[in-house]
């Protein structure tokens, strides 16, 4: 589970130190190319779709009682929204790790449409006392921070996790949803349970696909 900006993604992309050998520069620019063309398409398209939606983002409650101890540990993304960062993302987990100063460690991994190995670390904090559930996750390389709204857990099978933020310029919504299992599978009857919840909060689910695990 990728939490980044379009922006940085693309300078984690990009930003690579280009070999001296011909070969190997003009694949590199072959691959460039090709990520630049698909992203602005995906993108536009992406646009389109935003535009057709809620607006503004809904009002959400994450889960009261929480206790971070149960959730650390390993999951595995079973679902997500289409984000343009983890395009053609698969085998994509997250590991958190509880700090000495209250915090989480975030650490994401995932193979990329290249077949690349991607990670990413970051922090994780409790926004406030009062939502245990609600976290903002910092990441380190590039810095970069992102909401991490837990909406519903029960610790040992499944986690929902949603994040939204109204654009008012363009007057769009940027939501991302994330359905996250223990194990590389999810069944049916959760899926459709993590569904209903976000439909009753006035969410789209036809935008979620499932993410392969097959590495």
């Amino acid at each position: 589970m990728l939490l980044c900006t379009l922006d940085s993604y693309l300078t984690l992309t990009l930003n690579k130190t280009i070999p001296i050998n011909t070969s190997e520069i003009q694949a590199v620019n072959r691959t460039i190319f090709i990520m630049a063309f698909s992203i602005v398409g995906l993108a536009l398209l992406s646009l389109v779709s935003v535009s057709l939606a809620a607006k503004e983002c809904p009002k959400i409650v994450t889960q009261k009682t929480f206790d971070v101890t149960k959730y650390v540990g390993l999951w595995y993304e079973a679902f997500r929204t289409d984000i343009i960062f983890e395009l053609g993302s698969r085998c994509v987990n997250a590991t958190y790790t509880p700090n000495p100063d209250g915090t989480v460690g975030v650490w994401n991994q995932a193979v990329n449409w290249l077949d690349d190995y991607t990670s990413i670390r970051g922090t994780a904090k409790v926004k406030n006392a009062s939502e245990p559930a609600a976290f903002i996750v910092t990441f380190d390389n590039p810095i970069q921070k992102g909401d991490y709204n837990v909406i519903t857990s029960n610790y040992v099978d499944y986690a929902l996790v949603y994040s939204c933020e109204n654009i008012p310029i363009i007057d769009i919504k940027l939501e991302f949803i994330w359905f996250l299992s223990r194990t590389k599978t999810m069944s049916d009857s959760v899926v459709n349970e993590l569904k209903k919840i976000l439909t009753d909060m006035g969410v789209d689910v036809g935008t979620l696909t499932r993410t392969a695990q097959n590495c």
